[in-house]
């Protein structure tokens, strides 16, 4: 193992356990780290681009920590040069692609600007070309999918648009085992489409909905921090079903 590899090796362990910790101390010296990989490959090299993408996740968590618009730009810039630094036939480019999008997410949220998710929507269904569908990533990039597009729905209410959020997210939950522990994660994502359907119209989808939260509420642990969003959504649901006599 070379004094690179060290560099992106450390880097993981310090991000793996800033976020156990959350001291900041730990993020920075991560960031210092895949810089410094950055800095010693050569563009030509897949490791390179492995540096960048990895400096886009670390300033994206530094954008979450501190919300400094900076950070995040940094995140969009890493991220694109990750993605750029690629060479052909890289098998790391559908997690490069991936970490770009979910910045441009977080850009979407803060920004509003519909170009940012438009683009995370064509980086997602691009992994989705690259990665095999036994790919292990594959399930949870198409749920990413579906989350970007009822992202864009929530913005832009679009029943197209709705309707591919349900089937990718549809797809993400029938090719997860009911023992992967995204499974009810999935489940939720699901709900949440239908939910979004529902509310532009489709009302049908409303049952579904709610058995898709119930069940996530069954299989998330007690300690889960999003149990009691999904609670909340099972009441909302409950009651727009009330409400319509459904």
């Amino acid at each position: 193992m070379g004094p690179f590899d060290d560099a992106l090796e450390v880097a993981e362990r310090l991000r793996l356990a800033y976020g156990q910790t959350g001291d900041v101390t730990l993020l920075r010296g991560a960031v210092t780290a895949a810089g410094r990989a950055r800095d010693r490959y050569p563009r030509s090299d897949p490791h390179h681009a492995s540096a960048l993408s990895a400096l886009c996740m670390l300033h994206r968590l530094s954008w979450e920590r501190e919300h400094d618009p900076a950070q995040l730009d940094l995140s969009l810039a890493c991220g694109r040069q990750a993605v750029d630094a690629s060479p052909p036939g890289d098998p790391e480019l559908a997690r490069h692609m991936s970490s770009l999008a979910t910045s441009l997410q977080e850009a979407f949220d803060h920004c509003g600007r519909t170009e940012d998710v438009d683009e995370a929507i064509a980086l997602y269904r691009g992994c989705l070309d690259v990665l095999p569908t036994g790919h292990p990533e594959y399930a949870g990039t198409e749920s990413n999918l579906a989350n970007a597009l009822l992202r864009r729905a929530r913005r832009h209410p679009d029943p197209t648009t709705l309707d591919e959020a349900v089937r990718y997210a549809r797809s993400a939950l029938d090719r997860t085992p009911l023992d992967d522990p995204m499974h009810p994660v999935r489940l939720v994502n699901l709900g949440g489409a239908l939910a979004g359907l529902a509310q532009s119209g489709q009302v049908r989808h409303l049952a579904e909905a709610q058995r898709r939260y119930e069940q996530a509420l069954r299989e998330l642990p007690s300690t889960h921090p999003a149990r009691a969003a999904v609670g909340n959504s099972v009441r909302q649901v409950q009651a727009l079903r009330r409400l319509l006599g459904l």
